[in-house]
């Protein structure tokens, strides 16, 4: 009976490590829904939280943090009349795709109206034999940016987009995989403008 009592007792044991493993490996980490990451990355640009922004965002590279405080208002001032729309959302194993109308600043036209006005100021200058320095220019053109984009009637472009993202085990999230066509569709193409 000894024998009985003790090969019941390993096969109990044996059985309770069993399920205790299975059990184990069958807890899943419950990850928000991934147009949840969206909303609360579009939120928090539009409320200039740059910081809380990015933790949603494929790693914290940095992308919203500025050493300039006049770079940063200028960011701010991108995202001052941002408005989104999620339009669709579909999960596939580690990977999301959610689709986004977003209306923002057209910072295109935006720029374009900068540069008229520093070119009509640079002309009436030289026509006046008066030189404007590096400096001035620069001055101007930050003070041209930020009044065409705090101006109520400033231009804005609708982007219609899909916003890829994938499971972050560390953050318990979906993350924003932030690439270029990202970043050119939020800043209304800023980037493309800039690098022509």
């Amino acid at each position: 009976m000894k024998k009985s009592s003790y090969s019941s007792r390993c096969f109990l044991i044996l059985m309770m490590i069993t399920l205790v493993l299975s059990m184990m490996a069958c807890k899943k980490t419950v990850f928000p829904a991934a147009d949840d990451s969206v909303k609360g990355f579009f939120t928090a640009l539009s409320k200039a939280d740059l910081k809380e922004a990015e933790k949603y965002c494929k790693s914290d590279t940095g992308n919203f943090t500025f050493a300039d405080p006049q770079e940063e208002k200028l960011i701010t001032l991108i995202f001052s009349k941002l408005n989104y729309e999620i339009v669709s959302s579909e999960e596939d194993g580690d990977t999301a795709t959610v689709g986004v109308k977003l209306t923002n600043l057209d910072m295109q036209l935006v720029f374009e109206d900068m540069y008229g006005k520093i070119f009509d100021e640079a002309y009436d200058a030289a026509l006046s034999e008066e030189e404007m320095s590096d400096d001035d220019v620069e001055e101007k053109m930050m003070g041209y940016l930020e009044e065409g984009m705090s101006d109520p009637e400033a231009p804005v472009v609708t982007n219609e987009f899909e916003i890829t993202l994938k499971k972050d085990n560390g953050k318990k999230i979906w993350v924003i995989q932030d690439d270029d066509t990202f970043m050119s569709n939020i800043t209304g193409n800023l980037d493309e403008m800039l690098s022509e």
